[in-house]
């Protein structure tokens, strides 16, 4: 029979084994878990962890598809709430001890899962800075390359008009949603930035990796300095009204990334006070990551330069 006294001894020899690390090796340790839902279960180890983990320098967070039918283990909310609540508001509950963390990713879900459920093709990218200014949406029937390989989405050619047309109020829903998906994620951000002083980059994307808003160097700068001046009041009540402008394009070759999207739905929406300024869609500053994306990026600049050249043309002949 195993003798009790025996195991204990055995558990505080090896506790003290741990014990006698000195606090920087930990934190060395710690800085390489990055993931906040294993940093959760670390600080829960002891009130020595419990300091050393908030020391870390890097935190990512995935938040998952809530069911609400299912209810919340959540670890984290153990630790930043005692009554059940949406698994984002226990993160940033916990999120707001790592007060001298200096990079922040998170991943947050759609708020309609079943965009993500139905594959429907699309990227946004937003211009930012203490609200949001100006929001596009670009969203393809399906992509192929110069020699028609379907690449994603592939369509029957002889009902392609119809799905355009079938497609267009389901992308334009979809593209009202993801606006307000950002503005609120803005909120979250500003909050965040308040919250965590050392910040010296911090990105917000969605689960399927469909845009995302990010701060860094200056711009995180400048976004620090108004939120440290703004009341809590400011911070949250910054939507504004937006003014939506859409295009429909049936095919549209992109030379650059030798990809041919069709059936091309985009719509640009942006802030009443300060319509017009849309060059930062149109530069590679803030590019997506691989192939896939730099085609978007091309075809955003596409889309936009048509646009703009339709506008001024009207306006020359005074229509």
């Amino acid at each position: 029979m195993r003798n009790p006294k025996k195991s204990r001894e055995r558990d505080a020899d090896d506790s003290s084994s741990i014990n006698r690390l000195p606090d920087e090796i930990i934190l060395q340790i710690l800085n390489k878990i990055i993931d906040l839902r294993s940093l959760c279960f670390c600080y829960l180890v002891s009130k020595r962890f419990s300091s050393i983990v908030l020391e870390v320098d890097a935190v990512s967070f995935t938040a998952p598809f809530k069911d609400p039918n299912i209810p919340n283990k959540n670890p984290v909310g153990d630790i930043s709430q005692s009554r059940p609540c949406h698994p984002k508001l226990y993160a940033h509950g916990f999120l707001r001890k790592f007060t001298g963390v200096k990079s922040l990713y998170i991943e947050l879900p759609f708020s309609d899962h079943r965009v993500v459920q139905n594959r429907c093709l699309f990227k946004w990218r937003v211009k930012f800075g203490s609200r949001v200014e100006s929001f596009v949406f670009l969203s393809p029937n399906y992509v192929c390359d110069n020699d028609g390989i379907y690449q994603i989405g592939k369509v029957d050619e002889e009902n392609e008009l119809i799905s355009i047309a079938q497609h267009i109020n389901k992308k334009r829903d979809i593209s009202y949603q993801c606006l307000n998906d950002v503005i609120a994620w803005h909120k979250m951000l500003m909050n965040i930035v308040k919250d965590l002083p050392m910040l010296e980059e911090v990105s917000i994307t969605d689960s399927g990796r469909k845009g995302r808003l990010s701060l860094s160097g200056e711009k995180l700068n400048e976004v620090k300095e108004w939120v440290h001046s703004a009341s809590e009041a400011e911070i949250n009540s910054r939507k504004g009204s937006f003014i939506g402008t859409e295009t429909c394009i049936p095919v549209l070759k992109l030379p650059v990334s030798g990809y041919v999207m069709k059936g091309i739905f985009c719509a640009l929406f942006e802030r009443e006070d300060i319509q017009g300024r849309t060059d930062f869609l149109k530069n590679s500053e803030d590019g997506f990551e691989d192939k896939e994306e730099a085609a978007y990026t091309e075809a955003v600049k596409d889309v936009l330069e048509k646009e703009i050249m339709q506008t001024e043309m009207l306006n020359a002949l005074g229509l």
